[in-house]
């Protein structure tokens, strides 16, 4: 939560937090009452390591973990094969082999085409022949697979750079956008202050691509980051999950729990992705704890997760495989209308499910 990007991750503690409150107000797992020790890592490796190793001694499992530098673990999982890393969701894609890593949300290394098939669809195959890409240093791979997934359905990338963590003016990339004449932007790893300030400046250079693709989008920071909604009706967003932030809540009891937990641990706290993640870690982390019964160890934990194949979060993910860690392409497609974002596929409930997953075993291309 600390470092140079402070609060980025603060969510996922907070959704741990609220899971924890949760469970216990239910009498904990199987009698015992959750108890959960936190390391800030501050995005830093030698941070992260020591406290991975600190907690690899004194605690059961670790849960919830979100950061950008995961892969600072990799020598202590290595070393302490029955310790179970549990993330809110896999950064580092080399975590992905780990027998021990597991998240709520399966990853590999690659990317669906479910929402740049859906752009292709809405806007034609001659918008993605005109595509562009803006990413930060830290999401290199991930730009790299989303590329692959990208090509593989016919877009075609005249413009990509990768920048700074730190940077807040992209003017240059976007003129530079407008003069190649770009329809489509993929903003999908950027943070959400990111892609505010780029669709601000934007705006300031008259530069309106058909489509900004992002993941981030849906926060109930964005609006006021943005100033003028206006700015973000070509926003076309994916989320891998329901709506949290209430408009699914009548179709998902479980975002209402959330929501309502999270409030008692942390009042006045936003609802964003990483606390919903950690939520889910949570959740996944008590399906298979309650697998094990009275007598749970950390190797039967890892094969009790092993063995969940078809697991929802009470309905906040798509239909996921944790245990076999097999992805699932399936988003649920966001689009604004002034400053309310409106569920577009589906219209009503679950997920659009109709894209694949395109493996990336390369080391790099831009």
């Amino acid at each position: 939560m600390g470092g140079p990007v402070p609060g980025l991750f603060a969510g996922a503690p907070q959704g741990l937090d609220a899971w924890a409150a949760y469970v216990n107000s239910k009498g904990g797992i199987d009698g015992r009452k959750v108890v959960i020790k936190f390391v800030d890592a501050a995005l830093n490796c030698t941070s992260y390591t020591n406290g991975i190793k600190s907690l690899a001694g004194n605690s059961f499992a670790l849960v919830g973990t979100y950061s950008l530098v995961d892969t600072c673990g990799e020598q202590t999982l290595k070393a302490n094969p029955e310790l179970t890393d549990l993330e809110g969701a896999i950064l580092e894609p080399a975590l992905d082999s780990y027998s021990n890593v597991f998240a709520p949300v399966a990853t590999q290394p690659g990317d669906a085409t479910t929402v740049y098939q859906w752009v292709k669809d809405k806007f034609g195959a001659a918008a993605v022949q005109k595509a562009a890409s803006l990413w930060g240093a830290s999401a290199q791979f991930d730009y790299f697979e989303q590329a692959n997934a990208m090509r593989s359905i016919g877009y075609k990338i005249i413009y990509n750079r990768g920048f700074n963590d730190l940077e807040t003016n992209f003017t240059a990339d976007i003129l530079r956008m407008k003069a190649d004449g770009v329809e489509v932007v993929d903003e999908t790893d950027n943070n959400v202050g990111d892609l505010a300030d780029f669709l601000n400046q934007a705006a300031q250079q008259n530069f309106h691509p058909l489509a900004v693709i992002s993941g981030t989008a849906y926060d109930p920071t964005f609006f006021k980051l943005l100033g003028n909604p206006s700015d973000a009706k070509n926003v076309v967003i994916y989320l891998g999950s329901s709506m949290y932030l209430g408009e699914d809540a009548a179709n998902v009891p479980e975002i209402n729990v959330l929501t309502h937990w999270l409030q008692q641990t942390h009042p006045g706290a936003a609802m964003n992705i990483f606390s919903v993640d950690a939520f889910a870690a949570g959740l996944l982390f008590q399906q298979a704890m309650e697998k094990l019964g009275s007598n749970p160890t950390r190797a039967g934990l890892q094969s009790a997760i092993r063995g969940i194949t078809s697991f929802n979060a009470d309905g906040l993910l798509p239909n996921e495989n944790p245990g076999g860690k097999v992805p699932a392409p399936c988003d649920v497609i966001v689009t604004t209308q002034g400053t309310k974002y409106v569920r577009t596929d589906p219209p009503n409930s679950g997920f659009l499910c109709n894209g694949t997953w395109v493996p990336y075993t390369g080391s790099g291309t831009s």
